[in-house]
């Protein structure tokens, strides 16, 4: 099953004609993702009346333009991803992660004590995307402390979390932007070769599920069903495994308040991050 979700990553819409696809916003390597959210498939395909294959795009950019091509029918998306589907597309929010979307600044394990300014200035630092709400997020925080990006310190992507700690680890980069959900889900001895440096100001969410258009009329039992779910043993187990401390409904209202942070997204797509 998990070599199958996993080859659904790289072909969405393989099976289109038969089975619904549930796509997740690639912020760790799709094998990880698909181990970490496969639980969910079974709940899914209850309402949906076939389980959803598992879909992840090789990067942000890629995710965007599956997005906009309706090739995803349930989506674990970023915070700013999913308030542009739901402004952009129609999608309809379903739940949101009780955690809120923490973003860490994180140097290596050996790298000397000392403030944000001056760990920041004249690196290089990693984020996993530019449109990642956690980079953007990131990436304010650091201009409010009057580092400009690209100016005072060069950004470059790495694709997934996993990598920009790899990068740090290997010297690539010093400095990385990356969540607190994101440490409990990377491999331990990977964990053990960075430190948190600081937090900084939070979003209001790891995570939101939204449902393409065409769902709408599920929405109210999507919506039972993974609440639902995350009060049962498995789905505990679950939530834990991605340190998302619980599900709860996501308000329209509580996403029609990101919208100044959509519009510093795209920017960045403007700039053809």
């Amino acid at each position: 099953m998990l070599f199958a979700a996993v080859c659904g990553a790289w072909a969405p819409g393989l099976h289109a004609q038969t089975r619904p696809v549930f796509g997740v916003v690639p912020y760790l390597p799709a094998r990880r993702l698909a181990q970490l959210y496969s639980p969910l498939l079974p709940v899914l395909g209850r309402v949906l009346g076939s389980e959803p294959e598992f879909a992840s795009a090789p990067g942000y950019a890629q995710h965007l333009e599956r997005l906009r091509a309706g090739s995803y029918d349930i989506v674990a998306d970023s915070l700013f991803l999913a308030r542009l589907a739901q402004r952009e597309l129609g999608h309809v929010p379903l739940v949101r992660t009780r955690a809120a979307l923490q973003p860490l600044l994180v140097v290596a394990a050996n790298a000397p004590d000392t403030d944000v300014v001056r760990a920041v200035r004249g690196r290089t630092l990693a984020v996993t995307d530019r449109l990642a709400a956690l980079s953007v997020l990131g990436l304010r925080a650091l201009r409010d402390l009057g580092l400009t990006p690209d100016s005072d310190f060069r950004v470059v992507e790495s694709g997934t979390h996993a990598n920009s700690l790899h990068w740090l680890a290997t010297g690539q980069a010093q400095v990385a932007i990356v969540s607190v959900t994101t440490l409990k889900q990377v491999d331990e001895l990977l964990r053990r070769q960075v430190r948190v440096l600081a937090q900084l100001p939070e979003g209001l969410s790891a995570v939101v599920y939204h449902a393409a258009p065409r769902w709408a009329h599920r929405a109210s039992a999507l919506t039972q069903a993974l609440l639902s779910f995350a009060d049962e043993p498995a789905g505990r187990a679950f939530i834990d495994a991605l340190g998302h401390g619980g599900l709860v409904p996501a308000r329209k209202a509580e996403l029609e308040a990101l919208d100044p942070l959509v519009v510093e997204m795209y920017r960045q797509l403007g700039r053809g991050s």
